[in-house]
């Protein structure tokens, strides 16, 4: 049986100490050998290396069972003067003899990319060698741009704005230029992955930043057929095995399913089952199931209309109040659709590119199978979500 997959959203702080530790006991406990891929850094490895070093050591890791894996950028050497430039160098299997944790770090998964996988998109040695240690029962996390890389369908980049106004990219072909110009209105990028996760497309930073755009549009765009995407938060880790999905840390893994969405117009979207699991709460990928650890605990308490709830979009704290009021609210106090004949609260979020301006719409839809709760986050399953945006024009 396959291992197990750490995939940590970034800026991981008070949920560390928890997250690692889970890490290292699922790899075998802390006498195990552990692997340290900086590659996403793009400079200065060897500081980086030293950082988790100190992290395992407090938890128990002697320093002697954590090796360096040295592939990084190509602009990049190490104290050494060292980089092994791809993973088809012949010193690196030895590097990982009795490795069962795998640890792939934060910066730039394009570096990662290019590291671990040829022009062609073919594995390289070492990767395949990684991808042994996971099916033979090990343990492969990373935090950030270490997280995006699990997928065989990874987001390179780009951002909601990047989808209202740019043309999705395919490839790195054009990485360098792109981010040369520097423009804060990124294109959506689809590249492949390190394809650890085969089902589903990874992003992160979620709670943190505007990407839900970005996750749909990756799942209805990418070539590969794969349509449903995790948003992993912040100090957060969604945990892979055997195709069920539990949570650690302090926040929330979002699930967006489009297998039954449509793209209507320019960042508009119908038919997305929207989920979202905390600690407590888990998924099955095999059945799209969600169980959640309790039930919404006022149902009916809501009556007064809610309009628009300005946000209303995961990453912001309008969008807990939004879906709590949905999941609770009584039908006289929420907004009614005859064509679904569904209840549902709306949201309005406004974007500006370049010279132009978006409203984007949010519709949350409920039905009998909507339920959910509210402790720190709200935890749901099952709430439809109709996206509609417009450009508009400012006075």
């Amino acid at each position: 049986m396959a291992g197990t997959l750490y995939i940590a959203g970034g800026a991981m702080r008070a949920s560390e100490h928890e997250v690692l530790s889970a890490f290292i006991e699922s790899a075998g406990g802390s006498s195990s050998r552990f692997a340290f891929v900086v590659s996403a850094s793009g400079s200065d490895p060897d500081n980086t290396f030293r950082s988790y070093v100190e992290d395992f050591s407090r938890l128990g890791v002697p320093k002697e069972n954590c090796v360096l894996v040295p592939l990084y950028a190509k602009h990049v050497k190490d104290e050494r003067g060292f980089n092994a430039l791809n993973g088809d160098e012949e010193s690196l299997p030895r590097l990982f003899e009795g490795v069962t944790g795998v640890w792939f770090t934060g910066g730039d998964q394009y570096f990662t990319a290019q590291c671990f996988l040829r022009p062609d998109g073919t594995y390289t040695r070492a990767l395949e060698i990684i991808h042994s240690i996971y099916e033979r029962g090990g343990v492969i996390g990373g935090s950030s741009a270490g997280a995006a890389i699990m997928s065989d369908v990874m987001i390179g980049g780009g951002n909601n704005r990047g989808v209202l106004y740019r043309d999705v990219v395919y490839g790195y072909d054009t990485y360098d230029s792109l981010c040369e110009a520097g423009d804060p209105v990124e294109p959506l990028i689809i590249v492949k992955g390190l394809g650890f996760l085969r089902r589903a497309i990874v992003d992160q930073h979620f709670n943190a930043r505007p990407r839900l755009l970005r996750s749909i549009e990756a799942c209805l765009a990418n070539r590969e057929g794969v349509r449903v995407a995790y948003g992993v938060s912040e100090d957060t880790a969604l945990v892979y095995q055997d195709g069920r999905i539990n949570v650690l840390g302090s926040a929330g893994v979002y699930i967006m399913d489009c297998r039954n969405a449509r793209k209507t117009g320019n960042g508009s979207y119908e038919g997305i089952a929207l989920h979202a699991i905390h600690k407590g709460d888990n998924y099955d990928e095999a059945t799209s199931q969600v169980e959640l650890a309790s039930d919404c605990d006022g149902e009916g308490q809501f009556t007064v209309p809610l309009d628009y709830v300005n946000g209303a979009t995961i990453d912001g704290p309008a969008f807990d109040r939004a879906i709590y009021h949905l999941l609770c609210g009584r039908d006289d106090g929420l907004n009614f659709c005859p064509e679904k004949n569904k209840r549902y609260v709306k949201g309005i979020a406004v974007y500006e590119a370049h010279e132009k301006t978006f409203a984007v719409v949010l519709k949350y839809y409920r039905d009998d199978t909507t339920k959910g709760y509210r402790q720190a986050h709200t935890s749901f399953k099952n709430v439809g979500l109709v996206i509609k945006t417009s450009e508009i024009q400012l006075a």
